[in-house]
């Protein structure tokens, strides 16, 4: 090995190993998903479009933007359902009520079709080819 490979793969290296202490620092932990190919391939699409002219997201960006527009979505609902007072049922706070004590009676916030504060999908997926270039 020449000295400017060699010189190359010690910057490499001395970027690498303060790259990870900037995440120790952060207490990043890496978290694996499983994806089928054609969920790669959309989060990849989703990436690339949701950047504009810029780079494409990296697949971790584009996650932990996904999580932090949920957590404010999320408390955002979380307000409105305080609003609509205490379960009709058990007479506690929303969301934790009864903590599924009387789950299963229609009166009960926890009632398994109360759907206030889960995550929906749209059946069948949505066909954004039109918008995406290359498909």
């Amino acid at each position: 090995m020449n000295k400017t490979k060699a010189s190359d793969a010690a910057k490499a290296r001395a970027r690498k190993q303060a790259q990870r202490e900037r995440e120790k620092a952060l207490d990043i932990a890496e978290v694996r998903l499983k994806l089928s190919a054609s969920e790669r391939a959309d989060l990849d699409d989703l990436c690339r479009v949701r950047a504009g002219d810029e780079e494409p997201y990296t697949r971790d960006e584009y996650v932990r933007m996904l999580i932090q527009i949920d957590k404010r979505k999320l408390a955002a609902e979380l307000v409105e359902l305080e609003k609509s007072g205490p379960c009709t049922r058990c007479g506690e706070s929303l969301p934790g009520g009864c903590k599924g004590l009387f789950k299963g009676e229609p009166v009960c916030w926890h009632w398994p079709s109360n759907p206030r504060l889960r995550l929906v999908v749209q059946r069948p997926p949505l066909d954004l080819s039109k918008w995406i270039s290359g498909k």
